[in-house]
């Protein structure tokens, strides 16, 4: 059994047709198709976990760029699934099976008054909240839900490259130290970005 990024696998683990009986792509909505190939090459079955309604890979193929080399190369009209600009390894799979497509409706991580936003907006009203209340570790007079902070950031590229954000960071830690040091609270808390630089820069 190996666990690995499926950029990891060049030199780590032999390029072998079948030499794993089952490959599991897990985000794989954040999985770009070219990226998979090796690793489903060397599996005799796969399977394929993700969520269409999250962020997908970011590519530095232009869509256009895209769609005029499948065209030069006559693959516009069979292969536009195949699209590494737009189209992820989950959406390829989607458009390939049948019944196989299992859904996992059973929401376990969240607050009602937090997931019901994106079940509402994304999942129409289909997940079931099966989150244990009894797990969160809530601030003291703290509401439950999604309180938005406006912050009018400039987004730059980063010299090791990536992107990053100075403002929105430092409103982050801001909300941060709000929490924790002015509110005395005592419990983990998560910050989400999709940039490496930026997570280093909070």
């Amino acid at each position: 059994c190996w666990a690995i990024t499926s950029l990891s696998a060049k030199g780590r683990i032999d390029f072998d047709a079948g030499i794993f009986d089952v490959v599991v792509f897990d985000e794989a909505s954040q999985c770009d198709i070219a990226s998979a190939l090796p690793l489903l090459y060397r599996a005799k079955t796969a399977v394929v976990i993700g969520d269409p309604k999250q962020l997908t890979h970011i590519s530095s193929l232009p869509r256009k760029q895209d769609i005029r080399l499948l065209g030069k190369h006559d693959l516009s009209d069979k292969f536009i699934s195949w699209a590494y600009s737009f189209n992820s390894l989950y959406d390829l799979m989607s458009g390939y099976i049948d019944d196989s497509l299992i859904n996992l409706l059973d929401h376990h991580r969240s607050h009602k008054d937090i997931i019901n936003f994106s079940n509402t907006q994304f999942y129409e009203d289909k997940l079931r909240i099966a989150t244990n209340y009894d797990y969160l570790n809530l601030p003291e007079k703290a509401v439950t839900g999604i309180r938005w902070v406006d912050v009018n950031g400039k987004t730059r590229r980063h010299n090791q490259g990536g992107s990053i954000n100075e403002i929105e960071a430092r409103a982050v830690v801001k909300e941060i130290e709000r929490l924790v040091i002015t509110n005395n609270y005592i419990g983990t808390v998560g910050v989400v970005t999709p940039f490496r630089q930026q997570a280093s820069m909070i």
